[in-house]
């Protein structure tokens, strides 16, 4: 029993040495921005090892952005199903060191931007550590024009909410092209356009004002006879 629980105390206390010995890494970015704005992400690494160690760090990209520095993306392979941009960096960080990796991307839309945990692996012991999630919030540039990317949820200072944005919105009384049947909006029963309607009644009040005119014509042409035969 003594043997027993003098090895549990050194497992307690190796345990303790490995948790203080874990790579600590933490990025910095700004949380709001515009759509179109430059921003910077900075991930700092930390080795808390007693020897120099090299590190792999990936780190995956979010959709709908321009990189700026660098101009391409490292690597671009399927992630889950899907198709997704990486940066991938080889570093070599002395003990207790740390070592900064900068990168810039452009907000192509507003909408919110999920950064996911950036990946270090200790290619020494193959230790795999993530850091933590990141959320941009971007606001769209409001000009009066509901633009490519923007929708009545991201930006509904320019897109109203029946706007033909891409996304749904089932309202009551509200048709929005976008949902089921939506290709019917503004049009009568079975599709029938309500121009159909408009147009026939155009047409009538345009024949209606001819007639007007061309009866108003012939009751002057008559008075004028009228007051001719008078004279002789």
């Amino acid at each position: 029993m003594k043997k027993y629980i003098i090895f549990l105390f050194f497992v307690i206390i190796l345990s303790s040495y490995v948790y203080a010995q874990e790579i600590k890494v933490n990025r910095e970015t700004q949380t709001m921005a515009n759509v179109n704005d430059i921003v910077s992400v900075k991930i700092n690494i930390l080795n808390p090892y007693d020897d120099e160690r090299t590190f792999f760090i990936e780190e995956k990209l979010p959709d709908e952005i321009t990189m700026i520095t660098p101009s391409q993306p490292h690597e671009v392979r399927l992630f889950n199903g899907i198709e997704a941009s990486f940066l991938k960096w080889d570093v070599t960080i002395n003990s207790g060191g740390v070592s900064s990796l900068e990168y810039k991307i452009k907000l192509d839309k507003p909408g919110d931007y999920s950064l996911s945990p950036t990946k270090i692996s200790d290619t020494k012991t193959g230790l795999v550590v993530y850091g933590n999630p990141s959320n941009i919030v971007v606001s769209c540039l409001a000009n009066g024009v509901c633009d490519e990317g923007e929708t009545y949820l991201n930006c509904n200072e320019d897109c109203r909410e029946d706007a033909d944005d891409g996304v749904c919105n089932p309202a009551p009384g509200l048709c929005d092209p976008d949902c089921e049947g939506g290709d019917k909006c503004g049009k009568g029963e079975g599709g029938f356009s309500l121009w159909y309607i408009l147009i026939p009644l155009i047409l009538i009040g345009i024949i209606y004002l001819i007639y007007r005119i061309g009866g108003k014509k012939e009751s002057d042409i008559s008075t004028e006879k009228v007051s001719t035969e008078n004279v002789e």
